[in-house]
């Protein structure tokens, strides 16, 4: 049997042992997680510097795209002074090319719709779709006598009449009513 001394010191220095690993664990453990961290920052400040380098970048897109616009809108409005066509809105969906417009003169404005479609032989239609909705049963009576019925309804026709729907729909809007 050995003497309760000699048993007491080695009980503490197992102890000692013991708590000597999970130091070095610990360390091990915490030197670890620091290198994760000052990973993880390395990568939060790279991010952080791709973010303000997509935010310049935006703003100056957004600048261009404000400009832009206000290049597309002189152009509309040229248009519209050439030609008595006003674009508001145009979108493409599955179907085709869709624009939103305004003709007219003095007298009347017509709003439509005019649709780009593949047609059959891959030939563009012309699509066109009456707005009446916006105009009040006045400004209705006044198109009536200025337009010829079949402009009141949907048509079709291929993309190389479209001068002369446009020239139809001026002159008819230019002419007077009683």
């Amino acid at each position: 049997m050995s003497d309760p001394l000699t048993a007491y010191k080695e009980s503490v220095q197992k102890q000692l042992d013991t708590n000597e690993l999970l130091v070095a664990k610990l360390v091990h453990e915490n030197a670890v997680s620091t290198q994760q961290l000052e990973g993880k920052t390395q990568q939060l400040e790279l991010a952080q510097e791709e973010l303000d380098k997509l935010k310049e970048t935006r703003t100056a897109l957004q600048k261009d795209l404000d400009s832009h616009q206000d290049e597309v809108e002189v152009l509309r409005d040229l248009f519209e002074h050439l030609c008595g066509v006003r674009v508001h809105k145009s979108y493409e969906d599955d179907t085709g090319l869709w624009f939103d417009c305004s003709q007219g003169a003095r007298s009347g404005i017509m709003d439509y719709k005019l649709g780009f479609v593949k047609g059959e032989a891959q030939e563009t239609e012309v699509v066109y779709v009456p707005l009446l909705k916006q105009r009040s049963s006045e400004e209705l009576a006044i198109l009536q006598q200025q337009l010829p019925a079949y402009l009141f309804d949907t048509l079709s026709f291929p993309l190389k009449s479209l001068n002369q729907f446009y020239n139809k729909v001026a002159k008819c809007l230019n002419k007077k009513t009683k």
